[in-house]
């Protein structure tokens, strides 16, 4: 039987999702929580995260003769991994074939030009060449069927669904983004979506700020197990809440240098 299950993960402290030997990997940690059910099976993810990018869609296939449910799998995961939805599926499924997937990314509001960056957010819908956006200038036509910009106090929040992503895009666009709310105009946004005429590089921002927020396949139906899900939100909350006070806590200390 082959299985997929959906997880979320909080990168820091992970050397991204592939599995590599001797480091902390999501991979790694999702073949030790399976091996101690007695499963020995290759792991396929719907797409690769880099070294600190978080995830709350994630997909990964498996092959077990056991049935594996995410509150069984939560047990022998660390605390920053939380399988949370899980469904089977057929033999010859490759989560990497997906019908779409949604990223966020999250950056502070430097006192940004926000309608330029909202008319270069929209500027992305459609068919593009990004090799302008991926490192190596190794990309390729992607399509991007939503693109979407909003405040929210001192952030800007940018999500885009795609049917598939090329590496560090997305990290590229908010560079690039970030660039025409300060000194670059919409031409040149243009311009760099058209990597035929025009070559310019510009590096990713930084990774913690990135989420892969959702995987959508047709026909496959993940059901969500509640206990899981209450699990997952409650390592969010805690998050949120440690976060939260720190960027309170240094607010107050950078008001008070500045004062």
């Amino acid at each position: 039987m082959r299985y997929a299950i959906k997880v979320a993960y909080f990168g820091d402290n992970f050397f991204g999702s592939q599995y590599q030997p001797n480091r902390r990997t999501v991979a790694g940690e999702i073949l030790k929580a399976l091996r101690n059910f007695g499963i020995e099976s290759k792991l396929s993810f719907a797409g690769r995260t880099d070294r600190g990018v978080h995830a709350l869609g994630q997909v990964v296939a498996f092959n077990s003769d056991v049935k594996i449910t995410p509150r069984m799998l939560n047990s022998e995961l660390p605390e920053d991994i939380t399988a949370w939805a899980s469904c089977e599926v057929p033999e010859n499924f490759n989560p990497r074939r997906a019908k779409s997937r949604v990223y966020s990314y999250v950056f502070y509001n430097e006192e940004y030009d926000l309608s330029k960056i909202e008319s270069a957010v929209k500027l992305l819908e459609g068919t593009w060449d990004f090799s302008n956006f991926t490192k190596g200038y190794k990309g390729g036509k992607r399509t991007i069927y939503r693109a979407e910009m909003r405040r929210e106090g001192d952030f800007i929040i940018f999500e885009l669904e795609g049917n598939a992503f090329t590496w560090n895009m997305v990290r590229c666009i908010v560079t690039a983004l970030k660039k025409v709310g300060k000194e670059k105009d919409l031409e040149w946004f243009r311009k760099m979506l058209e990597p035929d005429f025009y070559r310019e590089r510009v590096q990713p921002s930084p990774p913690y700020g990135l989420l892969l927020k959702d995987v959508k396949y047709e026909g496959i139906n993940f059901e969500a197990e509640e206990y899981a899900k209450r699990l997952l939100q409650l390592r969010i909350k805690r998050r949120v809440v440690e976060s939260g006070i720190l960027y309170r806590l240094l607010s107050l200390e950078l008001k008070a240098s500045e004062s």
